[in-house]
């Protein structure tokens, strides 16, 4: 019985180191920037609630169905990376701008909509790339961008003209998709076809501007009699409004344009593994069309490109969804 106050000294003791040894940890941790967490075999959709895993392998980007010069078939290699299935709505793009500005992001912009659960528009690439940092941050994951080669220097303000050296590429966090891994993941699987289903389009199946002119458009002519009003702008739909392509991701063709991460070029020779762009272009790719665009316009190889401070056509707003990558 007389050793009993001992061994409660002795218990007091342990815990009083221990909490010193947690709290001497979490001084050394406190601001240094988000790390990837310690690797534990590969992501899996599970993982990624919201995004679908586009597998790594060669298709045909490009088409020559309707003598489009922009964009002649050819093969590319695209390793597996994840897509987020629906673009990025104004609630997801409030929620990480609030965090965004108090957290170093300054000048994100607040965007536009119709609602809530409708994509985001009228944002820069710029905008979406910090925003992108924003979110991994925001969440502990590794950012993708920097404003240098070293990648010391995470992307929070401004407009930097960003190269390829300044990505982390094998970074967790989010960043936009590569134009050849958007239109992989356009086309779920399916090679030569026009579309993310097939051939034919109409309004049973995408958010466009039907001009009764190309002959494999069919249906209701003008704009969507859904998502239509006079006076009433955007004219966007709600995100997973029409079916899912083979890979199930929404709204590929049509509703808002998507940003990727490319700046704007001739395309590679057949055979290129993960293709990232020009080198010098001053345009960034933007791809999918919008609500205002013709079916010939919301093709999966149609190929768009703009100044990277540009938000919108006349009110064809510009949006974006998420990518990841599969480490």
């Amino acid at each position: 019985m007389k050793m009993f106050p001992r061994i409660l000294s002795i218990v007091a003791l342990a815990a009083l180191a221990c909490a010193a040894t947690s709290a001497a940890r979490a001084q050394s941790s406190a601001g240094k920037a988000p790390e990837n967490p310690p690797a534990a075999g590969t992501l899996k959709a599970a993982d990624l609630p919201g995004f679908a895993l586009i597998p790594a392998g060669e298709f045909t980007m490009g088409d020559a169905l309707d003598g489009d010069k922009a964009a002649p078939p050819h093969k590319v290699n695209v390793s597996a990376f994840y897509m987020q299935k629906k673009e990025v709505s104004k609630a997801e793009w409030d929620e990480v701008r609030a965090w965004g500005l108090k957290n170093g992001y300054t000048d994100l912009p607040e965007g536009e909509c119709k609602a809530v659960d409708h994509p985001v528009q009228t944002v820069s690439w710029y905008d979406v790339v910090k925003w992108c940092n924003a979110k991994s941050v925001k969440e502990g994951l590794l950012p993708c961008y920097y404003t240098d080669a070293a990648q010391t220097a995470v992307y929070q303000t401004g407009k930097s003209d960003l190269a390829n050296t300044m990505v982390k590429w094998s970074a967790k966090g989010y960043r936009l998709p590569t134009e050849s891994e958007w239109e992989k993941a356009a086309r779920g699987g399916l090679n030569g076809k026009r579309f993310p289903w097939g051939d034919a389009i109409s309004h049973e199946q995408a958010n466009f501007y039907n001009v009764g002119k190309e002959f494999y458009q069919n249906g209701t002519a003008g704009c969507h009699p859904t998502y239509y009003k006079t006076g009433w702008q955007p004219y966007t739909s709600p995100r997973g409004s029409f079916a899912a392509n083979g890979y199930g991701l929404y709204d590929m063709a049509g509703n808002v344009f998507e940003w990727c991460w490319d700046r704007f070029g001739e395309y590679p020779s057949a055979g290129a593994t993960d293709p990232r762009g020009a080198a010098s272009d001053s345009r960034r790719v933007f791809r999918g069309g919008s609500w205002g665009r013709s079916a010939s316009g919301v093709r999966c190889a149609s190929r768009d490109s703009s100044l990277p401070d540009f938000t919108n056509f006349a009110d064809d707003g510009f949006g974006f969804r998420l990518a990841r990558s599969q480490p």
